[in-house]
């Protein structure tokens, strides 16, 4: 059952919505009953459409990596720029979603410790890591990357130090400069891939 309200909105999106404001407003913490009420719905639906509150959790978590996936798998950074502006543009992207979603510190923090984000994360990883080895053996053929790395290993531990860093400053009682964060992370992936340009763009 599928019901769509007055803004177009339908159920199961509205109680996601309520889901993650919950979350938010209560640390990571949040009831069947208290998002149904937030949601103006059944606690009911709630549990047809999601079976549990472990559930409503994983699907927000999910919501959550869907616009980030369409940074790194998708079209949302332009395919026609330059190898090296692309993959700048895809990190510098990252950045921006983590310092902008109220979600984020969440994620990286309380959430981080329950089962059914950890296997939604996981899934989200294994995407990563597929298409970066792909990207790093692009770059490879273009002339741009260093030939000699290994691009599944090189890209694990790029994306093993991007999450770190982007967990670490989300949860800062301090954030650093986005901006700075955006250099430190370009400088270092420049680096680490040996990139043969001469763009330095920070």
């Amino acid at each position: 059952m599928v019901l769509f309200m007055s803004n177009g909105q339908t159920s199961s999106e509205k109680l996601l919505q309520a889901a993650e404001d919950e979350l938010i407003a209560d640390n990571g913490q949040m009831e069947m009953s208290a998002v149904a009420q937030r949601a103006g719905l059944s606690v009911g639906l709630a549990y047809h459409h999601f079976g549990s509150k472990a559930g409503l959790v994983a699907a927000v978590v999910d919501r959550f990596y869907e616009p980030l996936r369409e940074i790194s798998l998708g079209r949302a950074i332009p395919p026609t720029l330059d190898w090296e502006t692309r993959e700048q543009a895809r990190a510098a992207a990252m950045v921006d979603y983590y310092f902008d979603h109220p979600l984020a510190p969440l994620i990286a923090g309380r959430l981080a410790r329950e089962p059914q984000v950890l296997d939604i994360e996981h899934a989200h990883l294994d995407a990563l890591l597929t298409l970066g080895a792909k990207n790093i053996r692009q770059g490879q053929k273009q002339g741009v990357v260093d030939p000699t790395l290994d691009p599944a290993v090189t890209v694990s531990l790029l994306m093993g130090g991007l999450r770190l860093a982007l967990d670490q400053a989300v949860l800062a009682e301090k954030r650093p400069s986005r901006n700075r964060l955006k250099q430190q992370i370009w400088q270092f992936t420049r680096h680490a891939l040996c990139l043969t340009t001469d763009k330095k763009k920070v």
